[in-house]
């Protein structure tokens, strides 16, 4: 090895040999002279404050009422069923009830109509007057009438609705965002209507703000044991001369105008009810928070008027078929003299 290579080693060796030693003594300097650093408190992070409450589920739906037998008709729209309808039987009298399909539009009120059956009551559900008939024709034995698609109704069936309601038959409108015209006109004679836009409250919510969180307001047949629902989406429910039955927290606000306000978005008057939302009765939504006991309650409403029974298409205009003819008078006639 040369003399140049020697020096190089010998000068690798001893930077080595210091860099160790520094290393060791920082090391014990460390462990000697270095205070223990306390344990940092984390107040301001609590996993299970991270995701909001959740709102509870459970309960059943349940009618107290010993109403006799009565027919509602649930009015769903148009919408397509993704596939066949399922029959059931519930009763000894045989009344069958379609549940729908999975996406079907009655489907959205099974929870409903499956309350009314399993008390007794018969339910036929009505699409429109070319699959159905003439609205008049149905109502005419029914006693109660739902509709979750109010904007679907013609003006004729509005006006049908109407001289239903004034002969006695109880109707209950759920009515979505976007559908204010048409509450307008079936609520007109009641002084009821829903506002334009949507609610939606940013500040306490079900997980998402378009679900708003709703309680009893005043008197009402129709929140009897409720403390609390929950509506998915919702409209704002007016009323000139009915009780309101339900209102949002304070900070909800209104997409048309996003004032904040304790919003109403239930009311009735009379044989005739509005709630300002279809999502509750759908079977995801029925057991939410007490949507379970308002659903009992709009069967209670339904089933608990007095029809008078003149309403109904006038009877046709001919000869009775169960008539005698008259009789026929002998006609009288002069002698004629014979020639």
């Amino acid at each position: 090895m040369s003399g140049r290579s020697k020096t190089l080693v010998a000068a690798f060796v001893a930077v080595f040999v210091l860099t160790v030693g520094v290393v060791s003594l920082g090391t014990l300097a460390l462990d000697e002279g270095t205070p223990e650093q306390p344990a940092v408190e984390t107040d301001h992070f609590q996993p299970e404050n991270a995701l909001p409450e959740e709102t509870a589920d459970g309960g059943e739906i349940s009618m107290d009422s010993a109403e006799p037998t009565n027919d509602v008709v649930i009015h769903t729209g148009t919408g397509m069923p993704g596939g066949g309808l399922l029959m059931m039987a519930e009763d000894s009298n045989d009344r069958e009830l379609s549940t729908g399909s999975t996406g079907g539009p009655e489907r959205d009120v099974g929870p409903l109509a499956t309350t009314l059956v399993s008390n007794g009551h018969g339910v036929e559900f009505y699409a429109d007057e070319l699959e159905d008939g003439p609205l008049e024709q149905t109502l005419a034995d029914a006693d109660a009438f739902v509709t979750t698609a109010p904007e679907q109704l013609s003006s004729a069936e509005r006006e049908q609705i109407d001289e239903f309601i004034d002969a006695g038959g109880r109707v209950v409108i759920a009515a979505d965002p976007g559908h204010s015209e048409s509450v307008i006109e079936l609520g007109s004679s009641a002084g009821m209507y829903t506002e334009s836009g949507y609610l939606y409250n940013l500040a306490e919510n079900d997980n998402n703000y378009l679900s708003l969180y709703a309680e009893p307001a005043g008197d009402s047949p129709l929140t009897t044991g409720v403390d609390e629902v929950v509506l998915r989406s919702a409209a704002a429910v007016g009323t000139a001369q009915g009780t309101t039955t339900m209102k949002t927290s304070a900070d909800t606000r209104l997409s048309t105008t996003r004032e904040a306000d304790s919003y109403a978005v239930g009311a009735h008057h009379g044989d005739l009810a509005v709630i300002g939302d279809s999502s509750f009765l759908a079977p995801e939504n029925a057991y939410r928070a007490d949507n379970n006991i308002l659903i009992g309650n709009v069967a209670e409403f339904l089933v608990s008027g007095e029809t008078t029974g003149e309403f109904g298409p006038d009877d046709p205009v001919g000869p009775d078929p169960g008539a005698q003819p008259p009789a026929e008078e002998p006609i009288e006639t002069e002698p004629v003299d014979e020639p």
